[in-house]
């Protein structure tokens, strides 16, 4: 499976509000299987701005990887979303 992108997720947007979507909330998977949901609470932000923010790092320092362990993204291509 192959992360979207912001630009994905715009295009996907926008649809969704032409279909009369505009005001639903947002649930979000749980992991890449999609075994568990929960709501969307924050929007945008980047990788070096969570772990100042949490004086940690929560996520690995170079690479990005799914559940079945495959390297999906480097750390400073990466937005969290949620």
């Amino acid at each position: 499976m192959k992360p979207m992108t912001v630009n994905d997720l715009y295009k996907d947007c926008a649809t969704e509000i032409l279909n009369g979507n505009g005001e639903r909330v947002i649930m979000i998977s749980d992991d890449d299987e999609g075994n568990g949901y929960h709501y969307l609470w924050y929007s945008f932000q980047t990788v070096t701005d969570y772990d100042n923010e949490t004086k940690e790092v929560g996520l690995p320092d170079t690479y990005l990887f799914n559940y079945n362990n495959e390297e999906v993204s480097k750390k400073e291509d990466t937005i969290i979303l949620g």
